[in-house]
């Protein structure tokens, strides 16, 4: 047998290894198991937005009486569960300890909120991936807001962020100024993404230039999701041969290589990783990146050339107190866009600069470090 066909064959037994590794993982209630393990109750409601679809939106149960409240959302293609990358340390735990009510939400079209009143996510003709970011923003986080609200009477809460998490929050505080500042009195944010002028994130390069094909691709309706038995293989291959999975990890996420995240523990996080988002979602992301600023989605983009903005003077008045994660090594939320940010905001008593150094938009969820110098600091911070 020649040498490359023994590596080929090695390789083929290694496979056939790691897809029978964890035979025993249920993905549909793993998440469950987990917070179980950790000594957690976790609830799983049910949000129906104005145009019918219906979100899961974990609460975790508190031990004690509390009015604190913290809400969690996610970035693009994730779901919840990226919050969770610390076991024991990781920050919805460590804010329970803190006395907070935990909620955490998951957006139309991730693997954990594919369900509507009329529409089929399996039928591609029903429309169920027919939004963007733009309905993310008036529908999921708008109902999502006012559900919590009504189950913890009112209260102001605490919002975190994670990447599109945080660039959704910004979008909705420019569209109903009002209704943030009635319902949220802390604001944290990491990957922290209010542009991506500065970006250097190879994807979006690459969708730029695709733009124009996917646009009429109408069979391409959800993008960046896997099944169950997908997620397990990709999951599985990384906890056995993770010196591979990093080279490809980085290389597909564009995530500038930091040291940081120890890419044997990364195949927890790919249970629920990616979770799935629509075309026109990332079509959306694309006419942000030609613009330079957040802009609404223009289904006729390619004929006008343009897109309306959003209303960022709107910003320059911001009234609530925020922690807002800058790092100089991250591909997505850069240090320039992250910095004008900070600058637009008329007064400074309102915003703290969070500056990592050697961060990447992972590492910020997943590096061992990040207990010492993310979690930490949002706890003293939500203390003053």
């Amino acid at each position: 047998m020649k040498m490359k066909q023994f590596l080929i064959f090695l390789l083929f037994l290694q496979i056939y290894n790691v897809v029978s590794l964890d035979e025993k993982v249920n993905l549909s209630t793993y998440y469950k198991t987990f917070m179980q393990n950790h000594g957690y109750k976790l609830e799983v409601h049910e949000v129906t937005t104005d145009d019918g679809y219906i979100l899961s939106l974990w609460h975790l149960l508190p031990r004690i009486k509390t009015t604190k409240v913290a809400y969690f959302q996610h970035g693009l293609a994730d779901t919840a569960w990226c919050f969770f990358q610390l076991d024991s340390k990781s920050l919805p735990f460590t804010l329970m300890a803190e006395g907070y009510d935990v909620w955490l939400g998951n957006n139309r079209g991730n693997n954990f909120s594919l369900k509507h009143k009329t529409k089929d996510p399996n039928n591609i003709n029903s429309g169920f991936f027919d939004f963007t970011m733009d309905d993310t923003v008036k529908y999921d986080l708008t109902s999502t807001i006012k559900y919590i609200k009504s189950k913890t009477g009112g209260k102001k809460m605490t919002y975190i962020a994670h990447s599109q998490g945080s660039t959704i929050f910004f979008m909705l505080y420019m569209s109903n100024p009002s209704f943030v500042e009635s319902s949220f009195d802390h604001f944290i944010s990491l990957g922290t993404v209010p542009n991506i002028a500065h970006a250097t994130f190879m994807p979006i390069d690459i969708l730029d230039t695709i733009y124009g094909i996917l646009k009429v691709l109408k069979p391409v309706q959800q993008m960046l999701n896997l099944s169950n038995d997908q997620r397990l293989l990709v999951s599985n291959f990384c906890k056995t041969m993770p010196f591979i999975c990093k080279g490809f990890f980085e290389t597909g996420s564009c995530i500038k290589p930091t040291g940081k995240v120890d890419y044997k523990k990364i195949y927890n996080y790919l249970y629920y990783y990616p979770g799935g988002t629509s075309k026109l979602n990332l079509l959306q992301w694309s006419q942000i990146h030609k613009e330079k600023k957040l802009v609404y989605y223009n289904p006729n983009y390619n004929k006008d050339k343009k897109a309306t903005p959003y209303n960022v003077n709107i910003l320059k008045k911001w009234k609530i107190k925020a922690l807002v994660a800058r790092t100089d090594s991250d591909t997505f939320s850069s240090y320039e866009d992250v910095t004008q940010f900070y600058n637009l905001v008329e007064d400074k008593s309102y915003m703290k600069l969070l500056d990592l150094k050697k961060y990447g938009h992972l590492d910020v969820l997943a590096a061992d470090s990040a207990y010492r110098d993310i979690v930490l600091p949002i706890v003293n911070f939500l203390k003053n």
